[in-house]
């Protein structure tokens, strides 16, 4: 059996990256700072590792 190739961008996964890449813009735009974006992913990332670790 082949290995499922995870490299490859499924519909949901491309429409999640658009609209968290126009919120990222969207706060670079109105701070000029890249640190919003920066705490934003941390946010993010810290939120989709506790709902793994508990699911």
């Amino acid at each position: 059996m082949a290995a499922k190739d995870t490299r490859l961008q499924t519909a949901e996964s491309f429409a999640l990256n658009f609209v968290s890449g126009m919120i990222f813009a969207w706060t670079y735009k109105r701070t000029r700072s890249i640190i919003p974006g920066i705490l934003i992913h941390g946010l993010t990332n810290t939120l989709a590792v506790l709902l793994t670790a508990f699911a």
